[in-house]
C-alpha cells in the first residue's frame, strides 16, 4: 500500500508544477473546510463580505401604517421595548441570525455604521435565537451594537422568507430602503442617505 501511494504521488508530481500542487491542496483544504458546518459559515461569510454592495434607495417609498409600528421586542437585558416609541425617528431595522452566513458577513458593516450614527439613528436588530447565543456572538466579535428578540408577531410589511432583511425608515414613516440579503451598510452611499433622512 505504501509503495502504491508513493508511486501515485510521484506520478502526480511529474505532471504538476509547484504552483499547480499548491492550488490543488488549497482547493482540497477548502473542500474539507466546507464539509464542517462551523467553518462553512466562516468561509461563506468571508466570500459574501468582499462581494457586498451598497443598498439602493427604494424608488417607491411605502408609508407605514400605525399598526406597522405597534409591536414589542425585548433587549438582551430583558427590557421590553415598543417599536411605536421610535415613530418620528430614522430607524434602521435588521432581522438576522448567528447561523446565517450573509448576516454574519454584513454585521461588521452594520456595527461600523452604528458607531458613527448611534446618536442620530435608532438601530433595532432582531433575532429569534437564544439570548446567550447572541450575547456570545457579539462578545466574541467585539461588536458595540446589541440585539433584541421579538415578542409579538412582526407586521407583514417587514416579513421576509430569507434573512438578513433590512429596512430603513424615515421620520415620516416611509420605507426608504427594503433590502433582502447582505449589503455594505457603512458605505459612503449609505451614509449620505442617512444624512439626508436625518436632516429632514
Amino acid at each position: 500500500m505504501e509503495n502504491f501511494l508513493k508511486k501515485q504521488w510521484q506520478k502526480y508530481r511529474a505532471r504538476k508544477t509547484k504552483a499547480g500542487i499548491v492550488i490543488d491542496f488549497l482547493i482540497l483544504a477548502l473542500f474539507i473546510a466546507m464539509i464542517n458546518p462551523s467553518s462553512r459559515i466562516t468561509i461563506n461569510s468571508f466570500v459574501i463580505k468582499y462581494t457586498m454592495r451598497s443598498p439602493k434607495e427604494s424608488s417607491q417609498k411605502d408609508r407605514l401604517l400605525a399598526s406597522d409600528f405597534d409591536w414589542r421586542y425585548r433587549n438582551l437585558q430583558g427590557q421590553t421595548k415598543n417599536f411605536k416609541d421610535l415613530k418620528g425617528k430614522v430607524i434602521f431595522l435588521n432581522f438576522w441570525a448567528t447561523w446565517c452566513p450573509p448576516c454574519v458577513a454584513e454585521f461588521s458593516s452594520i456595527d461600523d455604521l452604528y458607531k458613527e450614527y448611534k446618536d442620530k439613528v435608532e438601530f433595532v436588530l432582531l433575532s429569534n435565537e437564544d439570548n446567550q447565543k447572541v450575547k456570545a456572538f457579539l462578545a466574541k466579535k467585539g461588536y458595540s451594537i446589541s440585539s433584541n428578540t421579538y415578542m409579538d408577531e412582526i407586521p407583514k410589511v417587514f416579513y421576509s422568507e430569507s434573512i438578513p432583511a433590512t429596512y430603513v425608515i424615515s421620520k415620516k414613516g416611509e420605507l426608504v430602503v427594503s433590502k433582502k440579503g447582505a449589503a455594505k451598510w457603512n458605505s459612503e452611499k449609505s451614509k449620505a442617505l442617512l444624512d439626508k433622512l436625518i436632516a429632514e
